[in-house]
């Protein structure tokens, strides 16, 4: 019987959390139909059956954490079981299964709503259908307290005449993080623990690279300023190689002949990295409209699994909020990230503030300092970009 197996993500993430099942025990499922989205480092991927069959067994609930390589679900049955071939069979068994009216007063099924298991059984206990609950946990997610919260809210019809006088209590409130707040949490923490981080800053004027952007416009070409980032970045990468490098977690650190650039994406649920793929071999348009189209599947989390891994550097862009300067933290296992802020006016121009987060361990000062003077360089002459 057929058993698939959270696959590995890579970028040394060993866990996911399942935020949402598409099938069910007894479902009947094609090969490539997305069956479960599961969350995680930095996003939330939708990962599609590698098999044909009647799903058997689901291994875990929404909401609890599997481990790469332990069983998601089985896929199969006896050896009676007729798979179907085509979708609209797909649809007719499926619905043959599905369409059985829930008697009244019981609660719908409430599977498909975020909430952890501890928090389905409280909903049991007290006769609680979920799909009723707002939750208010990160990405939607139903928490205790409001499951709490929305046992008090009917108000009773009968009120005391001499109302009881109310204790005052002074209410904490206690974030859980859970999701991709606490991937996230794990992989900061991870990088902060781990690498010893130290940070360099250039400032660079502007105004050359917004009337070139200006001058390609009115030729009918309109791009962001993230391509002339990632373009400089590879362009000074190939200059100094130990910034384009992955350390392993046996202290050794392994230099990279190929330039898949990270761009960090603000999200509701968080920040994502998007990976563009071999940057070095594509045009300033090409990574325009890669970048544009990573980002809008990102916001809308569908992003693919080959979509936010193996990222050697990364850019991120904080100045589009409104930031004029931080230092990034480094995306683990990378040994370095770059931080692009606010375009401000000065008095020789527009300029803006670049920063350089690298590993000590491998990077020097002095050649965190030369890199990001040559990315000062490309920036200041964005023509030279073009070649």
């Amino acid at each position: 019987m057929p058993t698939f197996k959270l696959p590995d993500i890579g970028e040394g993430v060993q866990e996911g959390e399942i935020v949402k099942w598409n099938v069910k025990q007894g479902d009947l499922v094609h090969k490539d139909d997305v069956i479960v989205e599961v969350m995680t480092d930095k996003v939330t991927v939708q990962i599609p059956s590698p098999f044909e069959g009647e799903v058997t067994k689901l291994y875990y609930k929404e909401g609890e954490i599997a481990k790469v390589g332990t069983s998601l679900l089985e896929i199969g049955g006896s050896s009676s079981t007729t798979v179907p071939t085509t979708r609209e069979e797909v649809v007719k068994e499926t619905s043959t299964k599905t369409s059985q009216i829930p008697v009244k007063g019981e609660p719908a099924d409430s599977g498909s709503v975020l909430a952890p298991p501890a928090v389905r059984k409280l909903a049991r206990e007290k006769g609680i259908e979920l799909s009723r609950v707002k939750g208010t946990g990160p990405g939607g997610r139903i928490t205790a307290k409001d499951v709490e919260s929305y046992v008090a809210t009917p108000v009773t019809e009968e009120t005391s005449a001499a109302p009881k006088p109310q204790a005052v209590t002074v209410e904490r409130k206690v974030m859980e993080l859970k999701g991709l707040r606490r991937l996230i949490s794990e992989k900061m923490t991870k990088s902060k623990r781990n690498i010893p981080h130290y940070a360099v800053a250039e400032e660079v004027k502007m105004q050359e690279l917004i009337d070139f952007k200006d001058k390609l416009k009115l030729q009918g070409v309109t791009l962001s300023f993230t391509p002339f980032f990632v373009k400089a970045a590879v362009a000074a990468l190939k200059e100094y190689p130990y910034l384009n490098a992955r350390s392993h977690e046996d202290g050794n650190f392994e230099l990279l002949d190929y330039y898949n650039i990270g761009v960090a994406v603000d999200t509701v649920e968080g920040l994502t990295v998007a990976v563009v793929k071999q940057a070095d071999k594509k045009t300033l348009t090409e990574l325009s409209a890669e970048i544009e189209e990573l980002a809008k599947r990102a916001r809308e989390g569908k992003l693919k699994l080959e979509e936010v891994r193996d990222s050697t550097f990364t850019v991120t862009n904080v100045g589009s909020i409104g930031g004029i300067f931080s230092t990034p933290i480094i995306n683990y296992p990378e040994v370095a990230i770059m931080g692009i802020h606010r375009i401000m006016d000065g008095v020789q121009g527009k300029f803006m503030y670049v920063t350089l987060s690298a590993d000590h361990r491998l990077i020097d000062g002095a050649m965190a300092a030369r890199f990001i003077s040559r990315v000062k360089k490309y920036l200041e002459a964005p023509a030279t970009l073009l070649v």
